[in-house]
């Protein structure tokens, strides 16, 4: 039986990184936000095993992008 996510909003400055997806694809998205959309802030966000592929592409973004800043929020996600 599946059963059907509920509809999230989605931000315009935010990237949603899956297990499944390409990181590279993430990374583009990334940095053309910031730099060809002049976003002053994106928000790169991950849960479970997709953990590891977030932070490793907010380190490559970091990176790639000079004069970046990083905040860094962890938080428990409270489902209904």
């Amino acid at each position: 039986v599946e059963t059907e996510k509920p509809s999230v909003p989605s931000v315009p400055n935010e990237v949603r990184v899956m297990t499944d997806g390409k990181m590279r694809n993430y990374i583009k998205y990334a940095t053309t936000l910031l730099m060809e959309k002049g976003e002053d802030l994106i928000v790169v966000k991950g849960m479970g095993r997709a953990i590891n592929k977030t932070v490793t592409v907010a380190e490559i973004v970091k990176r790639r992008v000079a004069g970046l800043h990083q905040d860094t929020e962890i938080a428990p996600l409270e489902s209904t």
